[in-house]
C-alpha cells in the first residue's frame, strides 16, 4: 500500500458522502469563520505560537458531522501535522461532564481515521495517530473559572484511574488575535440580543457595527455572507422556539384525546403538559446551549410557570441545584 501522508489521511476522513462537510448558511459564525483558510491558521498560530513553518495548505478540517453529538453544534476539528485539535464553543452553557463529551467524540474521529485509511487496529505494529488537544471557548459568566476539565474528576469511587481526558478551558486571548477577536464578538453580539430582544436584525446590524468600529472581525464581517450567517442563525432559533410550541400544543392535544376516558383525562394533560416543559429544558439545554438558570427564565415565560415550578423542572430535568441566591 502506498504510503499517504497526514494531510491526504485526514483528507480520506471525508470521502465517504454522508460525512462530508457541508459548510454553508445553516452554520454559525463560529464555524463559517473558521472553514476559511487564513482564519483557521491564525487560531492554530494561537495554539502553537511557536510553530512558524505550517501553512493554510497544512491544515485539514476534518469536522464531524453536528448529528453525531447533539450537544457540540459548534465544533471544529482539524490535523495540522501530527497534531489533531478539536474545539468547541460553550456560548452560555457550563458542563463538568465535557470531558467525556469529547472523548466520544475523539473515539469517533479516530474510528473513521481507521476505517477511511485502511488501517487495522489488529495488526501488531503501532499505528501512529496524530495527537489530541482539546480545547473548549466559554463565553458565559463565571465566578470559577478552572484552567482545565479532566475525566479522572468525575470519576466515581477511590482510587487511580487508567483513562482520562484532559480539556483545556479557554474564556479568553491576547487582545487583538483571532480567538479574542471571536470573543469580543459573541459578547457583544449577546449584548445587543438583549437591548433588541423583538428585533434580531437590528441586534445584528448593531453586532455588526460595533465590531467593525472597534475592529473586531472587521474583514469577516464586511463580507455579506457573514450577515447572512447571522440571519439564518436567527431564524433558526425562531423556528426552534416554534418547535417547542408544537411539541407543547401536541402534548396538550394527545393528553385531550386520551382524557376522554372518564376520570383520567385531567391526569393525563398533567402529564402530557409536563413531558413538554422537560423536553423543552433539553432542547434549550443541549441545543442553545443555555444555563440552567436562563432555561429556567424561559420555561416560565413559555409555560406560565411559578419561579419554584420552573426551578424544579430544571433541576430535576439536568440533574442540578440551582442555588436559591441565583433565583
Amino acid at each position: 500500500m502506498e504510503k499517504l501522508t497526514a494531510k491526504q489521511m485526514a483528507e480520506n476522513i471525508l470521502k465517504a458522502s454522508k460525512d462530508k462537510m457541508e459548510r454553508n448558511v445553516k452554520d454559525s459564525v463560529f464555524c463559517d469563520l473558521f472553514s476559511m483558510p487564513e482564519y483557521l491558521l491564525q487560531l492554530y498560530q494561537v495554539f502553537h505560537p511557536e510553530d512558524t513553518e505550517t501553512e493554510q495548505d497544512d491544515l485539514t478540517i476534518i469536522t464531524l458531522s453536528s448529528t453525531f453529538i447533539r450537544a457540540m453544534y459548534n465544533d471544529l476539528g482539524f490535523l495540522a501535522g501530527n497534531r489533531l485539535i478539536i474545539l468547541v464553543e460553550e456560548q452560555s452553557s457550563w458542563s463538568y461532564n465535557l470531558p467525556i463529551r469529547m472523548l466520544e467524540y475523539l473515539a469517533e474521529t479516530y474510528r473513521r481515521y481507521l476505517e477511511q485509511n485502511g488501517l487495522n487496529k489488529y495488526r501488531e505494529k503501532a499505528i501512529p495517530l496524530p495527537k489530541p488537544e482539546l480545547y473548549v471557548i466559554y463565553t458565559g459568566e463565571r465566578s470559577e473559572k478552572p484552567a482545565e476539565l479532566s475525566l479522572k474528576d468525575i470519576y466515581w469511587g477511590e482510587g487511580s484511574c487508567c483513562v482520562d481526558v484532559v480539556v483545556k478551558v479557554i474564556y479568553d486571548s491576547v487582545q487583538g488575535d483571532i480567538l479574542n477577536q471571536f470573543i469580543v464578538f459573541t459578547r457583544v453580539f449577546d449584548e445587543q440580543r438583549k437591548l433588541y430582544p423583538d428585533d434580531p436584525r437590528k441586534a445584528i446590524q448593531e453586532t455588526i457595527r460595533i465590531c467593525k468600529e472597534k475592529d473586531v472581525l472587521k474583514a469577516y464581517l464586511e463580507r455579506e455572507e457573514a450577515a447572512t450567517v447571522m440571519y439564518t442563525f436567527m431564524d433558526q432559533e425562531k423556528a426552534f422556539m416554534m418547535t417547542l410550541d408544537d411539541v407543547r400544543e401536541e402534548g396538550r392535544e394527545e393528553g385531550r384525546e386520551e382524557g376522554l376516558e372518564v376520570g383520567r383525562k385531567e391526569g393525563r394533560e398533567e402529564g402530557r403538559e409536563e413531558g413538554a416543559i422537560q423536553e423543552a429544558v433539553r432542547l434549550y439545554n443541549e441545543e442553545m446551549g443555555l444555563t440552567p438558570l436562563q432555561i429556567m427564565r424561559k420555561i416560565m415565560d413559555r409555560f406560565d410557570l411559578s419561579e419554584d415550578d420552573a426551578k424544579s423542572y430544571v433541576e430535576n430535568t439536568l440533574g442540578v441545584k440551582l442555588e436559591l441566591e441565583m433565583v
